[in-house]
């Protein structure tokens, strides 16, 4: 026989058949791929010690691939140089070894692929190969749908941010465990460089909180229980080393058991894992939140690693492909941002490309704001962007609810407040004459919408309107528009002694005459107050004296009256209390708006003017 006495099994194989990773093309349309990773385990049945040679890999089927051949080599420290060297792989008598693929010996095949993959190995002073055949087909994972949903979600980006990920993105560590592994981080286009970048503007990365991903929530992949887990390693703070963490690897880690998978999801934020979650055997839910993206164990800057294996142990089986579902991927270098269209693949059953791909973990498709967002709100917009922001927003599957428009300088310029959409139809229009508003509102009232809110502006010395309807059971409405000082009043006294209460009541001065617009609902607000000729110091005043009260802001409108700022305001007692900020530039104000997001506020309305030849804004959250 001119064979070696030599005995394989491969990994990773499933029902008696080779598995590889579907791979997701660059682009839409684009040329479909599977990643083939091997661990080929050998048994040496000879006498003495067997030199291995090289291990070919060849496709049995259509479409005809050429075959690879690929060295078995292993590293070998020498022990004078201490350095290690790549040797040819030795197998004593009566020995088993494992010899894996390190990720450049990956091999790409279309989709589909051949139905057999024959591996051959040959061995010094040996003729001929011995050769192990199986069937080759694509992986499913053990979990509802066939593979697993990315572990972060959309609703946790930043405007402009996308995950980023990649095949073959890790080395093929934990005895070849890792080869389909994905070292995973955050990334947004930054102007300044014209290039894509895991750091926030302004920071160099010499600071885990630099990097986009760094507090990013990470979620379950799939149904399963915890198998593993580690909470209170210190994190890395020197990027690019392991100091001072390096062991465990994974550092601050689950280990779940989703089917026959063990998946570990490594480099968490020390005391960020769910406390509900931290024992052993405890039972997760597809979507449930784990912890924060951080940078603990082997790891040189902030990052999330998942991989899979068969097993029911962390570190305990043989490597298994981990194909993604529910989300978007694209190679991002056919992105042209900061637009976020693009030919976009739906991933279903799909890895990463071996490009480097932006991806976007939502069922919708990518947008320029995120889905899940309690709000966007948008401050400070020139006019002529208006609408292309309005249909960014609403485009992502928002909502208007506040409209706000000033100038500054003669300029007109918007802010504007969108919330999910909630079902109920809706119709926003801007930049309307007094007639056209009014044909407006006939419309749609006979259509069933009710006046949501009506904002008067300036453009020149043109009174202009913006409106928001909505289609949904409201309390009795009316409104009134164009009217001077005088008619407001009559109007205002004559509506709120019939019980009618005002919730919007917009301003605005064209040659310093002013004109009103109004709109009043019917139910019960508990005691209220507005006034709508308010200094800034008198509007402080009021403030205090009504919050005093009990009453709360729950309407606030500014507007320029022979060259200075007023405000019109409206308390109600049995409205939500808020915290209120005007006065404000735009750097003030969106320091101030950053921080109530972060407390998990909301905003209630912004209103722009302008002060000293600037922009000026007043605000409420709740």
């Amino acid at each position: 026989m001119t064979a070696p006495k030599l005995v394989l099994s491969a990994q990773p194989a499933e029902a008696g058949a080779i598995v590889y990773l579907p791979l997701s093309p660059k682009t839409a349309g684009g040329e479909a791929s599977g990643q083939v990773a091997l661990k080929i385990t050998i048994k040496n049945n000879e006498a003495k010690t067997v030199t291995m040679k090289n291990l070919v890999v060849s496709f049995i089927g259509a479409p005809v691939l050429p075959a690879v051949a690929i060295p078995l080599l292993v590293g070998v420290k020498n022990p004078i140089t201490n350095v290690v060297e790549m040797k040819p792989l030795q197998i004593a008598a009566g020995a088993s070894v494992s010899w894996f693929f390190q990720p450049e010996n990956n091999i790409t095949v279309p989709v589909p692929a051949p139905g057999q993959i024959k591996m051959s190995i040959s061995a010094d002073t040996f003729a001929d190969a011995v050769s192990l055949s199986m069937p080759l087909k694509p992986h499913t994972s053990p979990v509802a749908g066939g593979s697993y949903d990315f572990p972060a979600k959309a609703q946790d980006f930043r405007m402009g941010e996308y995950w980023s990920g990649r095949a073959e993105s890790h080395a093929a560590a934990g005895d070849g465990s890792q080869l389909f592994a994905y070292d995973m981080g955050v990334i947004a286009f930054d102007k300044a460089t014209n290039a894509w970048n895991d750091k926030l503007p302004g920071k160099d990365g010499s600071l885990n909180s630099h990097y986009r991903i760094y507090g990013k929530p990470i979620y379950a992949m799939a149904d399963g229980t915890v198998i593993g887990f580690k909470n209170d390693m210190p994190e890395n703070t020197k990027m690019g080393t392991q100091v001072p963490t390096p062991n465990p690897v994974e550092g601050n880690h689950f280990w779940l058991q989703h089917g026959d998978e063990a998946v570990v999801y490594a480099h968490m934020q020390p005391g960020s894992l769910n406390p509900a979650l931290t024992k052993i055997g405890a039972v997760i839910q597809r979507g449930q939140f784990l912890g924060l993206a951080g940078n603990s164990g082997n790891s040189t800057n902030p990052h999330l690693h998942i991989h899979a294996i068969e097993a029911n142990k962390p570190w305990g089986g043989p490597l298994r492909p981990l194909p993604f579902r529910n989300l978007y991927m694209i190679d991002r270098s056919a992105l042209k941002p900061p637009s976020p269209e693009g030919k976009w693949v739906k991933g279903e059953d799909l890895g990463f490309s071996s490009t480097p791909m932006a991806v976007w973990p939502a069922t919708t498709a990518p947008a320029w704001y995120p889905p899940g967002w309690a709000e966007v709100s948008r401050s400070g917009i020139p006019e002529a962007s208006y609408q292309a922001e309005f249909d960014h927003a609403t485009g992502a599957g928002y909502r208007p609810v506040w409209v706000d428009a000033y100038e500054v300088n003669g300029k007109v310029y918007f802010n504007a407040i969108f919330h999910p959409n909630d079902g109920h139809a809706w119709a926003a229009r801007h930049g309307m004459s007094g007639a056209q508003y009014q044909a407006e509102f006939d419309a749609r009232s006979a259509q069933g919408f009710h006046l949501h809110q009506i904002e008067s502006y300036l453009s020149g010395n043109e009174v202009r309107y913006a409106s928001i309807f909505i289609k949904s059971a409201a309390t009795a409405r009316t409104a009134y528009h164009g009217l001077s000082r005088d008619q407001h009043q009559a109007r205002f006294n004559a509506l709120t002694a019939d019980g009618w209460r005002p919730i919007n009541i917009s301003v605005v001065s064209p040659n310093n005459k002013l004109c009103y617009a109004g709109l009043y609902e019917k139910r019960d607000v508990g005691g209220f107050f507005a006034k709508s000729f308010l200094t800034p110091a008198e509007y402080q005043s009021q403030f205090t004296a009504n919050t005093n009260a009990g009453r709360k802001l729950m309407y606030l409108n500014a507007y320029t009256h022979a060259g200075t700022p007023h405000f019109t305001a409206i308390w109600q007692e049995k409205a939500p209390a808020v915290l209120a900020r005007h006065g404000q530039d735009a750097a003030q104000f969106q320091a101030e708006f950053n921080k109530q997001m972060a407390e998990n506020r909301r905003t209630q309305f912004i209103t722009g003017y302008e002060e000293a030849d600037g922009h000026r804004f007043g605000a409420a959250w709740a």
